[in-house]
């Protein structure tokens, strides 16, 4: 979960503007109960990057910073880039990452102020008419394909703002964009780009163009870099380089005259920083979920309306191959939630009024549901974590107070234990590795290559197919261990011999008699190779393993084609019924796994030995 600092002085004053008067005490002693942990209330010194402007708060035993977070400037090589902005005093919040909503000073003032009672229900952003459009190039399609935008004016800000805003960038790339992979985000001065002729978004080739990264100072020719030059020569180009990796055409963003925004999800460009002289930011999220990219630009917009007093937000038109869209899409989504359900699944005494009375306070909408017992809820498009019902009830709880619901005792007492089978397979790994066994654990997925071909044998109509599998080498599920065994040691055949492994797993079979359509079995499987192994060691080992198993078995010739003809052996239980085999390995087999030396085998089902 991420650390977030959250600035004291402007969370209060965000509080106070929404009509609920904290002190930072009060404040402190709510946060946990709402599940946001306090890490500690922190005194730290903020440092100004000269390169790009960014504030980065330390503490005193982390010291000066080494590098900056935005521009990935060398500030221990730069020293005087370096500027001591003072002390302040932030919460340092250890957040949820599914919660990016709470992670600035309005977003936290705003769940505050409802939870309290304060101000409840949705909150609405107003959103001006689009006067800019972006084009999406095509090109972009099977690199980064998703954007969304947004226009924010009439910006007032100070060092304290920029911080928050820059801060809360960098953590929703780290919370919904998976660090930048999902979504990232930019945001620029609008009137250093000729945005009103409109946006290209596409992609180019690695040296189809030159800008000045973020950080690097506007109009030194050295500090014009191609897109390929900046992910193996800027610092945050190298280490976000593995994003674009795969693709010979990397994401740009620029205006009609050519002037370059970003690099996505790279880096801004050094003309349209953001400054202190800033009045209006264009906004963009791009990404490879649509669903990220519009959570995230949601959230940015919130923070912008709600911290940036006398704001503005301007949609904006997103004109791509599939037709024309606007965003940002600040419409809440609507969910339906059975009442009963949500008294059941919470154990607590709910009616309609109360729920509904819960989920205001939330920062939903609530209307009476399309059907009796039922209410009509409209989730904050700001919400990125409300997927399900049982999300609006976990909502209900916490408004309820966890501490404010009653215990109780469960009516049945039951006292857990180890199944069987789990007790006889502990005891048979004991067993094997007392006889000098090494254990290994194979994968359950394999393939009928690997099951049956390699073997020789039939494909197994009691085989367990996999529907949609992620690769042509785990299309079933294993119905024998001992293909992975010899799968090991061949992986492992430059290592000195003899080698002794063994394995305790389950295999799959198909059954109609068992209730999902498929039963499991329990098996131990035996593998030595060596130069002088043979038959003898692999009874041998049955013999002791069965002895100490405190079972009984018989052995009888078997024909089998990955086996040697007259090196091999069914295993038999009391009753005449096949458990088992053992016996040496076909040369043939040897050689698809490139062994050169003799194998022994041994496999039994451990519920033949008194499971």
């Amino acid at each position: 979960m991420p650390i977030v600092d959250m600035p004291v002085g402007l969370l209060l004053d965000r509080l106070a503007a929404a009509g609920a008067n904290l002190s930072l005490d009060r404040v402190v002693e709510l946060l946990p109960r709402l599940g946001c942990e306090i890490a500690e209330v922190a005194l730290v010194r903020q440092y100004e990057c000269g390169a790009c402007g960014r504030l980065i708060d330390r503490t005193e035993a982390q010291g000066r910073p080494a590098a900056c977070p935005s521009c990935g400037a060398d500030l221990a090589a730069r020293p005087d880039l370096v500027t001591d902005r003072g002390d302040s005093r932030v919460l340092r919040l250890d957040m949820l990452a599914v919660r990016p909503d709470l992670y600035d000073p309005g977003g936290m003032a705003r769940f505050l102020a409802g939870w309290l009672g304060v101000r409840t229900g949705l909150a609405h952003w107003p959103l001006a008419a689009p006067r800019i459009r972006v084009r999406v190039d095509p090109s972009v399609a099977d690199v980064r394909p998703h954007i969304a935008c947004a226009v924010v004016r009439g910006v007032r800000l100070d060092h304290d703002l920029v911080k928050m805003i820059m801060n809360l960038q960098e953590d929703l790339h780290w919370a919904l964009g998976r660090d930048r992979k999902l979504a990232s985000i930019g945001v620029y001065d609008l009137d250093t780009v000729r945005a009103e002729e409109g946006i290209v978004y596409e992609a180019v080739e690695p040296d189809a163009l030159r800008f000045t990264p973020l950080g690097f100072r506007a109009g030194d020719p050295d500090a014009l870099y191609t897109p390929r030059q900046i992910l193996t020569r800027h610092r945050t180009g190298q280490a976000y380089a593995h994003l674009l990796a795969a693709f010979d055409r990397y994401p740009i963003l620029r205006d009609r005259a050519g002037t370059v925004l970003s690099m996505p999800p790279i880096i801004n460009s050094e003309s349209t920083r953001v400054t202190l002289d800033t009045r209006a930011f264009f906004v963009d999220v791009t990404g490879l979920s649509r669903r990220t990219v519009d959570r995230s630009l949601a959230v940015m917009v919130a923070c912008c309306l709600e911290a940036l007093p006398g704001a503005t937000v301007e949609a904006v038109t997103i004109e791509d191959p599939s037709g024309e869209r606007v965003t940002p899409d600040l419409a809440p989504v609507p969910m339906v939630l059975d009442v009963r359900e949500a008294a059941e699944t919470l154990g607590m005494p709910l009616d309609a009024a109360t729920l509904a009375d819960l989920l205001g306070r939330m920062g939903h909408a609530v209307d009476p549901g399309p059907r009796p017992g039922t209410l009509q809820v409209r989730v904050p498009a700001t919400r990125n974590d409300v997927m399900h019902p049982v999300d609006l009830m976990e909502d209900a709880a916490v408004a309820f107070g966890y501490e404010n619901i009653a215990t109780s005792l469960v009516p049945t007492f039951l006292v857990g234990r180890a199944r069987p089978v789990e007790e006889r397979a502990a005891v048979a790994r004991r067993v094997l590795a007392g006889l000098g066994f090494h254990q290994v654990m194979t994968l359950v997925l394999t393939s009928e290559e690997a099951a049956f071909r390699r073997w020789g044998l039939p494909d197994d109509d009691r085989r367990v197919r996999i529907a949609n599998p992620i690769s042509t080498e785990q299309t079933i599920c294993r119905v024998s261990l001992l293909p992975g065994l010899m799968e090991t040691l061949g992986q492992n055949r430059q290592h000195d011999l003899p080698q002794s492994i063994f394995e305790v797993g389950d295999a799959c079979f198909l059954d109609a008699e068992a209730e999902t359509g498929a039963r499991e079995a329990r098996l131990v499987g035996v593998a030595l190779v060596g130069t002088h192994v043979g038959f003898a060691d692999a009874r041998a080992v049955l013999d002791a393993f069965v002895h100490e198993m405190g079972a009984r078995v018989s052995v009888a010739p078997l024909d089998h084609p990955g086996l040697l003809p007259g090196r091999a052996a069914a295993v038999l239980d009391t009753g005449g019924r096949q458990v088992g085999i053992l016996g040496e390995v076909h040369p043939r087999v040897l050689e698809t796994y490139g062994l050169h030396h003799p194998v022994a085998v041994v496999e039994v089902g451990l519920e033949a030995l008194g499971a």
